[in-house]
């Protein structure tokens, strides 16, 4: 099977790896948020004279950083075709850590430009010896419509707007519905592709992400990516805490054919940028993809 033909199943696994950190705290689909990453609720607030003794200042904002990430290339399934995906992902921050099972998504080409899909998933998560919260974690529903097709021409390109919705009462001030607006590109050539996508999260996020794919054989692919986001209020409790406003991550993945509409993925990856509360010393994915052809 080429690589071209991997499209499909490849993609789903890029898109889980890439929404990894869209949630505020770093991670994309649970709904567990620290509002104080930094440890005890004293560290919300500062401490400064006041004549003989000293008074507590209450330092505004959140401590949320709300990044996103989102990873995508520009190529659109055939009309009718589907997939659909089952998967795990953990991430392991300093703050709390999350396992996610089952993530479930998946999709279908509803024209030769339009590819629509939906993601749900599971969650446990947990601060270090603390209490576990589960539940349904946050739905995203996407519509990818592609402008240029990269198997035709030699730059492709794509926008896949993305709701996001909530299942648990927003922190105050935020919404249960936001969205993203990532616009992607993609270049293929014989044995290989690049892409990457950038864009904005209306939960005020700035991002960019790329990636590049290789075809070890016929069955087998590898992919390296990067992703960075910028969370874009500056949030004085934040920068009290030590919270960096921008977040960069890497990670490695690799998708193997088991039969040629069944595909099995993992990818492993960490935070490579400024090492805090919300950034991860491992994220690990995978799961099972099938590709269903009209």
């Amino acid at each position: 099977m080429g690589l071209q033909s991997s499209f499909a199943l490849v993609l789903v696994l890029l898109v889980a790896e890439g929404t990894a950190s869209a949630q505020g705290n770093g991670h994309a689909y649970g709904l567990y948020k620290n509002p104080h990453p930094g440890g005890s609720s004293a560290a919300s607030a500062a401490s400064a004279p006041s004549g003989g003794g000293s008074q507590e200042i209450q330092v505004p904002g959140t401590g949320i950083r709300n990044f996103g990430s989102w990873l995508d290339d520009a190529s659109v399934m055939n009309a009718g075709n589907a997939y659909f995906n089952v998967g795990f992902g953990y991430w392991k921050m300093a703050a709390f850590r999350e396992f996610d099972a089952p993530m479930v998504d998946g999709g279908v080409a509803v024209n030769r430009r339009v590819q629509v899909g939906v993601s749900v998933p599971y969650y446990r998560a947990s601060e270090p010896g603390g209490p576990v919260a589960s539940g349904f974690g946050t739905v995203y529903l996407s519509a990818k419509v592609q402008l240029r097709d990269a198997a035709a021409h030699r730059v492709g390109f794509a926008l896949t707007p993305a709701v996001e919705v909530l299942s648990a009462p927003p922190l105050e001030g935020q919404g249960r519905v936001s969205f993203a607006l990532p616009v992607s590109v993609e270049v293929q050539r014989t044995g290989w592709r690049t892409y990457g996508s950038a864009g904005y999260f209306s939960r005020g996020a700035l991002f960019a992400s790329g990636a590049l794919e290789k075809a070890i054989t016929s069955r087998t692919s590898v992919t390296g990516s990067i992703s960075h986001s910028h969370s874009m209020d500056p949030d004085p409790l934040s920068v009290a805490l030590g919270l960096a406003q921008t977040r960069t991550d890497i990670a490695g993945g690799a998708s193997v054919f088991a039969t040629p509409r069944v595909a099995i993925y993992g990818s492993i990856g960490r935070t490579i940028s400024k090492q805090d509360a919300n950034s991860a010393s491992l994220m690990v994915s995978g799961g099972v993809s099938f590709n269903f052809v009209r």
